[in-house]
């Protein structure tokens, strides 16, 4: 194969850069997007720009730019490894190393085909990658010196050196990282030479004016983790050690004690831990704030695990001493703009009821809207979180931004969701109040109707509303809590499910608290989603709302109202779930019949529908759902049976209000549509599944890419309805109407499109990018 002038021209674009391998990446991808696919040039783009866009992940290299990335058995892009390139790649990739003028970009062609194990010694790929690894470190120092040399004003001791030379000299320090770990392991001779190389570089990046740490770290991290290397680094972080001890350089003073501990022998561990002490103090005491408490936080940990017992003391005092003026923490809040209606739906709810007795049932047995889906959208940033005792002050809990996946996402949905059915609560409670003026004489007798709740507990519950009316929150708070605790303690005995824990061994026997006694709720068999709303209010786990050690402990300011309101309509929950609901008190043509909540209707033969309560959230009476898909048109034109289908799927949504979970049937009936157009626009469409009608109109130019990507999620949700694999979810109604948009506006675009295959050479099969 022969190299392509215009190709590697762009090849040698990158020899005065100090990113070449992104300079080189960004010439051959506008080369490969102005050359005809089939053509030889566009060929050789597409494989050398592949190659520049290769990346460690989890230790394997892959490509993750779009076009070189393959399809799973399920229709999904997925990054394609080294090995899963095709032959022609590999041989342009040989065919162009030896012709690179710039050490780097040769040494990364040389690395992939050494990856690939291409050809008859790939071990000679191997040692042309790490000759031209160690080559392109040299080259990039010079260029930093040469950037440094032409400076007219060089930087100031303490300051920080010009971008270029800093990218210069951190791209060296890479090329001598890599270089050290093909060799370290294949064994190579080279070994010795490049521990030197890199040891140099290091002594070099202390000496510079300002010094680099970030150079020194590249190259003492590598060798600290080396048992044959290590003794050759070891004068090199005492000196590191020396260098950092100034004020704002504590932070790197730990860095490389922390890697010189792992050099030292046993003998010295006790010294140089002492020093990790010191240093970490120091750190603490030149910072402030947050700083200096997450500072002194590190210092305990290193103090406890090393068995420093005085110097965790002193820790411990210093950490104590911090008060609340020294911790600036700012509320951030997000505003969030409540659908029009919402709160005046909830008073509705209440104004239907014919009694105090009905409304606070209601009230009882209608529970928030929890989400079943644990993933986190596309392009969401989720970053790492902390969770602060500022009573300490202590760091009680920190979550990384990928310890549970998307769960942390999950359980942030759950508490926004019990906090907006807050406002709900509140609003219905307050109604209650300004309906029928109840006092804690007029609740007792109500609350006490069911068995598991004796009339003298049920006094302190009864006050707890009247001072939640009263606007004193600690108050209700402080007296609901421990009654719906003890509530529920009785109905689990009730059910004859253990609440005690009997001596073993020194353990004394103890009733289970709040926390086992949560862990026990799907036992209680409580309908879906309270065993989720319980948890999620009350539990301490990781993405808890925690309101009940919170409150009771004394470890938060007072509470929000809404959340006070929360805890009351938990109690309540908790008192009459699976208990007949009240008898009417006003004559039979009295007042409004109040919806019931499904869980009581359930087993009730009715001759109409019973409006789910939950739509009452969003829409006060059923003709309100007219101006909710007032806007679903079926296009004109596509198939009757499609046609039918988008019908059905807006009556679905109009019904949600009788049935909630409505909403998603009506959406996964408007993805069956979608199908019929498919099938009716692709030829041959016979019976194959979606995914393949997907990739076969995305590849006939019928979908665009945006279209593509809305089907595949829809495809995806709908087969993990149909496996099982989760239950149904519910959405607003209004939120149901803009994906029925969605859904309804695609299906109108694919069916006037006009597909545009394009051509198929020889060629395109035989690259496979």
């Amino acid at each position: 194969m022969d190299a392509q002038p215009a190709v590697l021209r762009a090849v040698n674009s990158g020899v005065d850069s100090c990113e070449p391998l992104h300079k080189v990446g960004r010439e051959l991808r506008a080369g490969w997007s102005h050359t005809d696919p089939g053509e030889e040039e566009h060929e050789h783009f597409a494989a050398l720009w592949a190659a520049m866009e290769f990346r460690v992940q989890d230790g394997t290299w892959d490509v993750v730019l779009g076009p070189f990335r393959s399809t799973d058995d399920n229709g999904d892009l997925v990054p394609r490894a080294v090995k899963d390139m095709a032959p022609a790649v590999l041989e342009a990739w040989a065919a162009y190393a030896p012709e690179t003028t710039h050490p780097l970009v040769r040494a990364r062609l040389y690395h992939l085909l050494w990856v690939a194990r291409h050809g008859t010694r790939p071990i000679e790929h191997l040692r042309s990658a790490v000759r031209s690894c160690r080559v392109g470190a040299c080259t990039l120092l010079t260029k930093a010196e040469e950037h440094l040399e032409a400076l007219v004003h060089p930087p100031e001791p303490g300051g920080v050196a010009p971008f270029e030379a800093e990218v210069a000299r951190l791209a060296a320090a890479d090329a001598l990282v890599l270089a050290y770990g093909l060799v370290a392991a294949t064994r190579q001779p080279e070994r010795t030479d490049i521990v030197g190389e890199m040891i140099a570089l290091g002594q070099a990046a202390l000496a510079w004016k300002p010094p680099s740490p970030g150079v020194l770290g590249l190259m003492t991290a590598p060798l600290v983790v080396s048992t044959h290397d290590r003794s050759a680094v070891r004068p090199l972080l005492e000196r590191a050690v020396d260098e950092y001890c100034g004020e704002g350089q504590f932070h790197y003073r730990v860095e490389f004690l922390e890697e010189l501990r792992r050099v030292v022998g046993v003998d010295e561990y006790r010294d140089v831990d002492e020093r990790i002490h010191r240093a970490r103090m120091e750190l603490a005491d030149s910072s402030t704030g947050l700083r200096k408490l997450l500072a002194l936080e590190e210092a305990a940990r290193h103090a406890r695990d090393s068995g420093l017992t005085e110097a965790h003391d002193e820790v411990r005092r210093t950490q104590q001493k911090i008060g609340l003026d020294e911790l600036p923490m700012d509320i951030i809040g997000t505003p969030f703009a409540l659908p029009a209606g919402y709160l005046e739906a909830a008073s509705a709810a209440i104004d239907a009821a014919d009694s105090m007795e009905r409304a606070l049932h209601f009230i009882a047995t209608t529970p928030p809207t929890m989400s079943d889906s644990a993933a986190l959208p596309p392009g969401l940033l989720s970053l790492p979180t902390m969770y602060i005792n500022p009573n300490g002050p202590v760091v009680t809990r920190t979550v990384a931004s990928d310890s549970t996946g998307g769960e942390s996402f999950f359980f942030r949905q759950h508490v926004f969701a019990v906090e907006m059915h807050g406002l709900v609560v509140e609003t219905q409670l307050d109604r209650v109040r300004d309906r029928f003026r109840p006092t804690a004489e007029d609740l007792v007798p109500f609350f006490a109707g069911p068995e598991h709740a004796p009339e003298t507990r049920m006094r302190g519950l009864a006050r707890a509303f009247e001072a939640f009316w009263e606007g004193d929150v600690d108050t209700a708070l402080a007296l609901a809590l421990p009654r719906l605790e003890g509530t529920l303690r009785r109905r689990l005995q009730a059910t004859d499910i253990a609440v005690i824990t009997h001596a073993q061994g020194e353990s004394i026997g103890q009733v289970n608290q709040l926390g086992p006694l949560l862990d026990k709720l799907d036992e209680l068999g409580f309908p879906e989603p309270w065993t989720l709303v319980l948890r999620t209010v009350l539990g301490n786990a990781e993405g808890q709302m925690n309101l009940r050690n919170n409150v009771l402990h004394d470890l938060v300011d007072t509470s929000s109202r809404h959340q006070a309101a929360l805890v009351l309509q938990i109690a309540l929950a908790v008192l009459f779930l699976g208990e007949e609901p009240p008898a009417r008190t006003g004559s039979a043509g009295s007042g409004t019949q109040m919806p019931l909540p499904w869980s009581a209707a359930a087993d009730q033969h009715l001759p109409f529908p019973v409006p789910d309560p939950r739509a009452h959230h969003f829409v006060t009476q059923y003709a309100d759902m007219h101006d909710v898909v007032v806007g679903l048109t079926v296009p004109s034109g596509i198939p009757q049976p499609a046609a039918t289908v988008l019908h059905t799927s807006r009556e679905l949504l109009r019904h949600s209000y009788f049935c909630y979970e409505f909403s998603t049937v009506a959406l996964l009936h408007a993805l069956i549509a979608m199908e019929i157009v498919l099938r009716a626009k692709i030829p041959d469409s016979g019976t194959k599944p979606l995914h393949a009608l997907i990739k076969q109109g995305k590849e006939s130019g019928l979908l665009t890419e945006r279209q593509t990507e809305f089907l595949h999620d829809g495809r995806k949700l709908r087969n993990r309805i149909a496996h099982g694999q989760r239950a149904h979810s519910v959405m607003p109604p209004h939120w149901g109407a803009g994906m029925l948009t969605t859904s309804f506006t695609l299906i109108s675009e694919v069916w006037a499109a006009q597909p545009t295959p394009p051509a198929i050479t020889d060629t395109d099969e035989g690259t496979g990018v």
